[in-house]
């Protein structure tokens, strides 16, 4: 216990000092940040988040932090804590936000080939329950946090380190619930958040591609419902099945396509990518990112590809059924969610006028379930973009950095509603056929290429300290 009250004591009489130039990744200073981000992720992952408890995953992060910076966990709900740390700047600027999410989705079902709570290191990957989202992410915040708390870098603003709860629930627990409470904690001009990414080729030696997230669809889900009258199965009803009017209502919904369009937050991501994909798909997305429309063709062409799909309409799936609590007996109601990602520029309301236009059944009752929120673009632009460009040159030279819309939601979103400048940046690279695999996120077997984890890890660190010298 003496060696951190000396280090503490040391740190108190010395001044500021420059923040670091870019350093290759063999220096001691990266060896130890991307040593202390392993040491982090290990411990994050071995901590069950996916039904709240992060309080429990960020107690020891607490008091490792706490040797050099002011820290405080705020619960939104006992259990689900919401870790805030920071770093004094001169006030020159507006802080930086470093932000990530510690809970995790559910393992139930899923048919895992390592212990999914604990970071498994083989083949050349790290397995493991949030490897990629979101702990990955967070524990190069961490380690981000022990180094600028350490070295006290003169920085022009404050950098705030906040590791948040229940984002994959939609926030409320979390980011969300931090704007709405605790704004004065985490409120700040830019923040970098998930939402990102960083593209291999498909044999994973390459880094081919640096998306930035400065969009993103909006989440939204909803409730069908179809009555019925109940009562014992072996008297099945005659003149109406709940069941049966909901299912059709679901055929209809699983075989429209919302119009394909090109927006601007998807039209860079379009051309970047067409350089990267097999002719046949790649002639035509240069196309379309070129002209701004979809024809016919190149639409049965691109909606067969899943990723090129998502980026080109607003998209609604099925993904939770219930019915009766028992199979011998007939169901008062059959229920269904239905998950839609509506492009930013079209609201949830015309989704949901849209849903029960193709339903065509007044039976089916159809209402949203929770109000997700929502928040606008991010311009890229200026200094922002500059910082990115000398990033990314640090570690990848020569790769081209992407404007991205996120199919998926993040936490980003409450930040926008603020009127903070979020963007989503990756720590974790990955191929997009390992992603196509499901090893990405959510996934059975979420995994990432140990080999490329200094590199992630050295691209935050470079972006932060570009952010806030």
């Amino acid at each position: 216990m003496r060696r951190p009250l000396l280090l503490v004591a040391a740190i108190a009489s010395c001044a500021a000092r420059p923040a670091p130039a870019p350093q290759s990744a063999d220096s001691p200073a990266v060896r130890a940040f991307v040593g202390a981000m392993r040491a982090s992720l290990n411990a994050l992952v071995a901590v069950d988040t996916s039904h709240g408890h992060e309080t429990d995953a960020l107690r020891p992060i607490a008091e490792q932090l706490r040797a050099w910076l002011p820290v405080e966990i705020v619960e939104s709900a006992p259990g689900r804590g919401n870790l805030v740390a920071r770093y004094k700047g001169t006030g020159a600027r507006r802080p930086l936000l470093l932000l990530a999410h510690v809970d995790v989705v559910p393992v139930e079902g899923q048919p895992w080939t390592v212990p999914p709570f604990q970071v498994t290191e083989k083949d050349g990957f790290l397995w493991g329950r949030g490897v990629n989202d979101d702990k990955g992410m967070a524990a190069a915040i961490v380690a981000l946090a022990m180094e600028i708390g350490r070295t006290r870098p003169a920085l022009s603003r404050d950098v705030i380190f906040a590791l948040t709860a229940g984002e994959e629930t939609g926030g409320s627990a979390g980011a969300r619930w931090l704007t709405q409470n605790r704004r004065d904690l985490i409120d700040a001009e830019v923040a970098l958040n998930e939402g990102g990414s960083v593209r291999l080729d498909d044999e994973g030696k390459h880094v081919v591609q640096v998306g930035l997230g400065a969009a993103e669809k909006t989440f939204q889900s909803y409730r069908l419902v179809v009555r019925g009258k109940g009562g014992h199965s072996s008297v099945p009803p005659t003149d109406s099945d709940p069941v049966l009017t909901l299912s059709r209502a679901l055929v209809k919904v699983g075989e429209f396509r919302f119009p394909p369009r090109v927006i601007a937050a998807a039209k860079d991501q379009l051309a970047a990518d067409a350089k990267l994909e097999p002719r046949a798909i790649a002639e035509v997305e240069a196309r379309v990112a070129r002209v701004g429309q979809v024809s016919d063709e190149d639409e049965r062409i691109l909606s067969k590809e899943r990723f090129v799909n998502a980026h080109l309409r607003t998209t609604c799936v099925t993904t939770q059924l219930l019915g009766s609590p028992q199979d011998n007996v007939l169901p008062t109601t059959a229920e269904a969610t239905v998950n839609c990602r509506i492009m930013p520029d079209e609201t949830r309301e015309q989704t949901l006028a849209t849903l029960q236009r193709i339903m065509g059944d007044p039976s089916v009752e159809i209402t949203p379930t929770a109000d997700f929120g929502f928040g606008p673009y991010s311009a890229v632009d200026g200094e922002f973009a500059q910082a990115m460009k000398r990033a990314v040159d640090a570690v990848w030279p020569g790769v081209p950095i992407v404007s991205t819309l996120g199919t998926g939601a993040t936490d980003s979103r409450h930040l926008r509603a603020i009127g903070i400048r979020a963007y989503g940046v990756d720590v974790t690279p990955i191929s997009q056929a390992e992603a196509l695999a499901g090893h990405a996120a959510h996934g059975p077997d979420e995994r990432n290429p140990s080999q490329w984890l200094p590199d992630g890890a050295r691209f935050l660190r470079e972006l932060v300290y570009g952010l806030a010298r």
